[in-house]
């Protein structure tokens, strides 16, 4: 499983939608309802890496959600930012989760074409692999 589908269900098990209903990756789909998120995989970087192979790799990913309603949008940002940099360890399925960190903030990121205010909250994503 790639990091931003174990991110989705991760996004999912705190309710905040379902997949390829109101959570994509990669983009949205043209007629996805008013209210959806979207994760895109933003790259990543190997840390650290041990003489004997194992390694620490950094992922990032663009969060964004989208809104008719502004309020919302920063409201639910913000949450996703608490939720995410207030726990310990959050573990994603298929991945030795070291630290999982919320790095820019919810920013606005304007408005779509159909008027919907869309915001941005990027996170790291730091996992063990042997």
């Amino acid at each position: 499983m790639n990091i931003a589908k174990s991110f989705v269900e991760y996004m999912e098990d705190l309710g905040m939608g379902t997949f390829a209903t109101d959570i994509f990756i990669g983009n949205i789909a043209i007629d996805a309802v008013d209210k959806a998120w979207w994760v895109v995989s933003s790259g990543g970087a190997t840390l650290s890496k041990n003489n004997t192979g194992e390694r620490i790799k950094n992922y990032t990913l663009s969060v964004f959600y989208r809104n008719t309603d502004a309020e919302d949008v920063y409201e639910q940002m913000q949450e996703f930012e608490e939720e995410i940099n207030s726990k310990g360890c959050i573990q994603l399925d298929g991945y030795d989760t070291i630290e999982m960190e919320a790095l820019v903030f919810p920013t606005d990121q304007d408005l779509d074409n159909e008027d919907r205010v869309v915001g941005l909250l990027q996170v790291k994503v730091s996992v063990y692999q042997s």
